[in-house]
């Protein structure tokens, strides 16, 4: 059976923007709680390959997986956000507090990998001995008062 082309549109228009993230277990019990936080958990589910195949699954939640890294349709779960345009803030959010790996996936199907920021600390040798002094925060010697106006001679 063929579909006319309105059911194809709204079929299409249904795909959305999404997070997947690779969560170890263990760390998946101290995630979820802040998932739900951050107001996405209505948004969010875990998805775990069992009796059905984990590609499958997803593939039915509206993420296209044509795409998809071989890691996350190898992997006995996942993490699965269905944002919309807060996907590129659900996926910090979830890189921040545990996931190993995350994805944001658009409508088109290409997956864009969250790269976890590594900060250096500065090499404090390069440094100058004593940073530059500001007379800013040092208090004033006024020899006189202040006049009526409020002007310091000199």
């Amino acid at each position: 059976m063929t579909h006319g082309p309105f059911v194809q549109l709204c079929e299409k228009s249904m795909i959305q923007d999404s997070v997947v993230a690779i969560v170890p277990e263990d760390v998946l019990g101290d995630v979820l709680p802040v998932v739900h936080r951050s107001g996405y958990g209505h948004l969010a589910r875990v998805i775990r390959a069992g009796k059905r195949p984990l590609p499958g699954q997803l593939q039915r939640a509206g993420v296209p997986i044509s795409m998809a890294p071989d890691v996350v349709l190898n992997s006995p779960s996942v993490l699965l956000v269905s944002a919309a345009a807060r996907s590129p803030m659900a996926a910090a959010m979830l890189m921040r507090h545990g996931a190993s790996r995350v994805w944001t996936v658009d409508r088109h199907g290409t997956w864009a990998e969250l790269e976890d920021a590594i900060l250096s600390q500065p090499n404090v040798h390069v440094l100058p001995p004593h940073p530059a002094q500001s007379n800013l925060h040092q208090p004033v010697k006024l020899s006189e008062p202040a006049d009526a106006q409020g002007e310091y001679p000199g």
